[in-house]
C-alpha cells in the first residue's frame, strides 16, 4: 500500500486492479473488498438485477457475491488493462455457466483508482442482453 502522501504510479494502479481480478477468480472476496474505498460506487447497466448503482463497500460486495452465486464456472480472461492517472480500464472476456448452459460476454470495466490504490467508483459495460438471457434460463 502507498504511504500517506505517496502517489501510486499508473503501473501500480494497474497491478492493484489485476490483483483484485485475480482475487475474484480465487473466490477471495476479502481481498476484492479491500480494493474498494468504504464509499465506493459501482455502476451496473441493463435491465437485470445487476443493472443498477450500488453505493458503499457492503452493497458493492453483496452485488459481486450475488453474481458469483448466480453463475457457475466464472472465468475472466483479461485481454488488456489500460490506465491514465486516475482511471484503469480492463477489457475482459467473461465465460459463465448457468443451468448447464455457457455464456460468453465481452466486458469493459472502468475504475476510478485513488492515490492509495483503492477503487472509489466503477463502471461496467457488458452485453446486457446476453446477461438477461442467461438469467431467464
Amino acid at each position: 500500500m502507498a504511504e500517506a502522501g505517496t502517489k501510486l504510479t499508473t503501473q501500480q494502479k494497474v497491478e492493484r486492479v489485476r490483483q483484485a481480478f485475480d482475487a475474484f477468480g480465487r473466490g477471495d472476496l476479502q481481498t476484492v473488498g479491500d480494493s474498494f474505498t468504504d464509499d465506493v460506487v459501482w455502476h451496473g447497466r441493463g435491465s437485470t438485477k445487476f443493472g443498477k448503482d450500488y453505493k458503499g463497500k457492503q452493497a458493492t460486495l453483496a452485488n459481486i457475491m450475488d453474481y458469483a452465486q448466480t453463475f457457475q464456472d466464472i472465468k475472466q480472461d483479461i485481454h488488456d488493462i489500460l490506465a491514465s492517472d486516475s482511471h484503469v480500464a480492463a477489457l475482459v472476456t467473461a465465460t459463465v455457466t448457468r443451468n448447464g448452459k455457457t455464456y460468453k460476454d465481452q466486458q469493459v470495466f472502468v475504475f476510478h483508482v485513488n492515490d492509495q490504490g483503492k477503487v472509489s467508483e466503477a463502471w461496467i459495460a457488458s452485453d446486457t442482453e446476453q446477461l438477461k438471457e442467461s438469467l431467464q434460463n
